[in-house]
């Protein structure tokens, strides 16, 4: 693993389920540039993702959130 971690938080405009939730946080943990993605129960529109920089770019992992059919935006 790389010295370059990052993070950033990504705005959900959708109202998701905690079975969406886990869906989208799994789904986005299968890249192997994300470290970390997280949706804390108590701000549920919002996404922490930690990420190796030098292997990808938050604008990327942006994209395979929409590639889901969500409405989202970096925060």
């Amino acid at each position: 693993m790389s010295n370059a971690i990052s993070d950033f938080m990504v705005h959900i405009e959708e109202h998701l389920s905690a079975e969406q939730r886990r869906s989208l946080e799994a789904s986005l943990r299968g890249d192997n540039c994300v470290i970390s993605a997280a949706i804390p129960p108590n701000t549920p529109h919002l996404m922490l993702v930690v990420y190796d920089s030098e292997c990808t770019q938050a604008r990327h992992i942006l994209g395979a959130v929409r590639d889901q059919g969500l409405h989202a935006s970096l925060l």
